[in-house]
């Protein structure tokens, strides 16, 4: 019987299959911090070495998805930090919604849809930085309100009512763009999307 398969011992997670299941809400967090421009993969490899040395020292999370999630969200503020002391950057909102096209030749209906989710990847990068971590933790990693509490060391209703707060500002910022210009992009960016929004809202009252 090894270490990890002892009683009162939790199991090792295997890392590189956490990693690989949530490829895609990793990137949205690192994406909803550090807008997006940022170096995405660079903050996961970083996640990921961070939480190999932390298994080889002996930690063991009680929920693998959040911790794997919180390690990353805090990696990426530490990026937002060093970027802010190295001078201004370009915003997710100066990002010219053309340079996120391909270079082949578009639809207009590809275009507008580009602008929708520049405009809303920039609405989640603007949210304030405890509403935004609630918001991605729920959205991204899909933790329930307890989970994504006991992650952040907030209480339940602390996280429903920053989660309410996003909501609206999300609501608010978003409000100009008809759902069906991004309802499916989003939902493949893995980020955000009018039935996301809705269902959220519903829970968090």
């Amino acid at each position: 019987m090894t270490r990890d398969d002892r009683p009162g011992h939790a199991r090792a997670p295997d890392l590189a299959e956490l990693f690989r299941e949530h490829a895609n809400g990793l990137a949205g967090v690192v994406r909803g911090i550090l807008g997006d421009r940022c170096e995405t993969q660079e903050v996961l490899q970083d996640a990921f070495l961070r939480a190999w040395k932390a298994m080889g020292a002996g930690k063991r999370p009680d929920n693998d998805v959040a911790w794997i999630f919180v390690i990353t969200m805090n990696l990426a503020k530490d990026q937002r930090r060093k970027d802010m002391r190295r001078g201004p950057r370009q915003s997710i909102e100066e990002v010219n919604p053309m340079e996120l096209r391909s270079v082949e030749p578009a639809p207009d209906s590809r275009l507008e849809r580009a602008e929708a989710v520049a405009a809303a990847r920039a609405a989640i990068h603007g949210l304030h930085a405890k509403e935004k971590d609630v918001f991605l933790l729920r959205t991204s990693a899909g933790l329930s309100f307890t989970e994504a509490a006991a992650a952040l060391g907030i209480p339940v209703g602390t996280a429903k009512t920053r989660m309410r707060a996003a909501l609206i500002r999300l609501r608010e910022k978003l409000k100009h763009l008809a759902p069906a210009d991004y309802r499916d992009e989003l939902q493949a960016q893995d980020t955000l999307s009018p039935d996301t929004l809705a269902r959220e809202q519903r829970r968090a009252r």
